[in-house]
């Protein structure tokens, strides 16, 4: 067990969600915010793990400012969403490095989530860092390269929050009138609603900074937009086979995955249903 453990930032969203569960473990824990930057020194000198959890555009700062107090032997940890930034400065540190990703927000129960460990010089910690995880009954996954993280975070996060984000756009540019657009969804629908409204509730400046300093993001994004255009050409063109032809060929895709998801999807619109009762 790693018994001393500090996280800069972790008086915002993730700090709030995991400190006390490493407490919990029996961990001594310290924060600060970003009202106390002159904390930060007996923080970094007094953990054995330290752990940033500040904006995505403050990383590289924090790294810059605490990395004299960081000594050989010690972990340094981000939890960042995007890795092309922070991880460079963390490698020039002295510390071990082990960059991470926690795939949830503030949620009720950290049991089934993900995250995702990067060790990309890892020294004694990986096999600890991952046990305390585990033992919070979250669901490990390390990946060796960061740019692979960042690439499929393009995928997962800079497609799909763009997706959600354009749609809120569109709906707003519609002028629709809101409530009779709700009266007529189904509620399969009205997840879809429900998806894009989760983005809109969160802080502006993570999606943003997730959209943008994510290079891959531009590649992803411009693919689809591609694909939309030859898919309206083909609507404009009330080409059906055609149509029809590419739904099939990204269903067999999908393979059995996608009949699995499917059912994923049939639950969770019951459990909307239940809610909305």
């Amino acid at each position: 067990m790693i018994q001393r453990i500090g996280i800069i930032g972790g008086t915002g969203m993730m700090g709030r969600t995991l400190a006390p569960a490493f407490a919990r473990l029996g961990a001594t824990v310290q924060v600060t915010g970003s009202r106390d930057p002159h904390l930060e020194q007996a923080l970094v000198k007094e953990s054995d793990w330290v752990i940033l959890s500040v904006p995505i555009d403050k990383m590289p700062e924090v790294v810059h400012r605490i990395q004299g107090w960081l000594k050989p032997g010690q972990l340094l940890s981000d939890f960042c969403s995007i890795k092309q930034k922070v991880i460079p400065e963390m490698m020039k540190t002295e510390a071990e490095v082990i960059s991470i990703h926690p795939m949830f927000g503030a949620v009720p129960s950290l049991k089934g989530h993900n995250v995702i460990l990067l060790p990309t010089r890892p020294g004694k910690w990986l096999h600890k860092v991952e046990r305390i995880f585990k033992q919070l009954e979250l669901n490990t996954l390390v990946l060796e390269d960061w740019k692979e993280h960042d690439s499929l975070m393009s995928m997962i996060q800079g497609l799909l929050h763009f997706i959600h984000i354009t749609f809120s756009h569109t709906l707003v540019k519609s002028g629709m009138d809101l409530d009779k657009l709700l009266q007529v969804c189904s509620p399969v629908y009205e997840a879809n609603f429900a998806f894009a409204c989760r983005i809109l509730q969160r802080d502006p400046a993570l999606y943003t900074h997730i959209l943008m300093d994510n290079q891959e993001n531009v590649k992803v994004i411009s693919s689809f937009i591609e694909q939309a255009k030859q898919s309206l050409k083909l609507i404009e063109h009330n080409d059906a086979p055609a149509f029809i032809q590419a739904f099939e060929r990204s269903r067999d895709h999908l393979g059995q995955a996608g009949v699995e998801w499917a059912k994923e999807s049939d639950f969770l619109i019951e459990k909307l249903k239940e809610f909305r009762g």
